[in-house]
């Protein structure tokens, strides 16, 4: 294994039990969430909105979604195809029907319209301020970014964790693509 592979590694196993600690002392985070998105210029002029449903120990999002909906953002979800390698994203309303996706993940049914978002909610276990985030290890959003840019598609990107969650480094390589926001309960980082 890489060295970089091995950090990474060690690295998202400290984070993953970090985050459920974080979890499990800071269950009303996702209250603040609402103010806190309120206070990034690009959601005043976002029209399409990635968010995800949130599992395991990442904040949830419920509360956020359902702003979202009253703020008349346009809601999508990601949904990881098999034979791509790079997410879409299907339109997500209070009649979307959801199904079990890979990582058993809820993703809207095929039928769902597919979207070009201009605001993606990151999922995240741990962030520094550099702008780089660690996520789960697929490469999925990073892969997605670059496909972005490759299409010259604006797009504003915004990581979500607990504040504690940031790190003074997180492991990465030349594929690993930076954040525009990190959005915690307590703050808005903003890269530079």
């Amino acid at each position: 294994m890489s060295s970089i592979k091995s950090k990474k590694k060690t690295q998202r196993l400290f984070s993953l039990k970090k985050r459920e600690l974080l979890h499990n002392n800071n269950l009303n985070a996702q209250y603040k969430l609402p103010k806190q998105i309120s206070k990034i210029k690009s959601f005043k002029t976002s029209q399409i909105v990635a968010s995800f449903i949130s599992i395991k120990t990442e904040i949830s999002l419920n509360i956020l979604n359902r702003f979202l909906s009253i703020s008349q953002k346009i809601i999508c979800l990601p949904v990881i195809k098999e034979d791509f390698n790079y997410l879409i994203f299907r339109e997500f309303n209070k009649n979307t029907i959801l199904k079990e996706g890979k990582y058993n993940i809820p993703e809207p049914v095929d039928s769902s319209r597919e979207l070009l978002p201009d605001l993606v909610l990151v999922p995240c276990l741990a962030f520094d301020q550099y702008g780089y985030r660690m996520g789960y290890g697929g490469g999925d959003y990073d892969r997605t970014f670059a496909r972005f840019i490759d299409q010259k598609h604006s797009f504003v990107s915004v990581a979500i964790a607990y504040d504690d969650q940031k790190v003074e480094r997180v492991a990465c390589d030349k594929y690993d693509r930076k954040i525009d926001y990190i959005m915690t309960e307590k703050s808005i980082y903003q890269v530079k």
